[in-house]
């Protein structure tokens, strides 16, 4: 069945900052608590040993996306990578900035970086979290031939899915979340505020998650993508889906790297 392209809130430029960072914190949260990328570990690792460098490049990295959890937790990614450079197109500047000071393996970009316009200065394995579904077909399209005009390698790993139970669990998700989110420090008076008094950022959540997994691409999908990708043929392509026994949780995943 084909969906309508929904917008999601978060996205919008209208959204004021202080919202989409609290929204961006929330996700980093639930990604922490669920353990959402554990079960991509090994395909990440094997483009990093396959590629010709030790820097990867984050994009549309939010609150930082899964990387606070994955580096340092015994997932030996610290072994294949000397450099992590988080970027997006609405940096969510105190998250980043505080990643960064945690560890040294991490830095990041404080202005904005379009995933559609990428400046030739930032170099490393592309890695896409919990965002490929955020640009249409033509868009996703142009991210995957931009890697391969660069000979960039690249990762595209997503737990939204098109699945019954993925959209059963939000309003689960969303009422862990932000009682989760009650005694996480630091509360601020603004989450306080947007996140429970005036419950705006459980709302966008709840609406954007839902069009997340409305907008989810298929394997097939992907497929059908990377088929109007020029020059393809030149790269290592895989499209699957993993799983972990820690988590119930099922990711799609489409890696690629230059077969040279």
């Amino acid at each position: 069945m084909k969906w309508p392209r929904l917008f999601e809130i978060e996205d919008q430029r209208w959204l004021p900052q202080m919202l989409r960072n609290q929204m961006t914190d929330a996700l980093r949260y639930l990604i922490m608590e669920m353990k959402a990328y554990d079960p991509i570990i090994p395909e990440f690792l094997w483009v990093m040993q396959q590629s010709k460098t030790r820097k990867v490049l984050d994009l549309c990295s939010g609150g930082t996306g899964p990387w606070e959890y994955l580096v340092g937790q015994g997932s030996h990614i610290e072994e294949s990578v000397e450099c992590i450079t988080l970027t997006d197109l609405y940096p969510n500047k105190n998250a980043l900035k505080a990643i960064a000071e945690s560890h040294p393996i991490f830095n990041y970009e404080a202005e904005p970086v379009n995933a559609l316009n990428i400046d030739e200065k930032l170099t490393g394995v592309r890695t896409l979290f919990s965002s490929f579904h955020h640009f249409d077909k033509a868009q996703a399209t142009s991210i995957l031939q931009d890697a391969v005009n660069k000979q960039m390698p690249i990762c595209v790993f997503e737990f939204t899915a098109r699945r019954a139970v993925n959209f059963l669990a939000t309003p689960v998700s969303m009422l862990v979340l932000f009682a989760r989110l009650l005694v996480a420090k630091p509360l601020t008076f603004s989450r306080l505020l947007f996140s429970y008094l005036i419950p705006i950022v459980p709302l966008i959540y709840l609406w954007d998650s839902t069009v997340s997994h409305l907008r989810s691409y298929s394997q097939e999908e992907l497929r059908d993508i990377l088929d109007n990708v020029h020059h393809s043929e030149s790269y290592d392509w895989e499209i699957g889906e993993s799983t972990s026994p820690r988590t119930t949780l099922k990711n799609t995943y489409l890696i690629g790297y230059p077969k040279n």
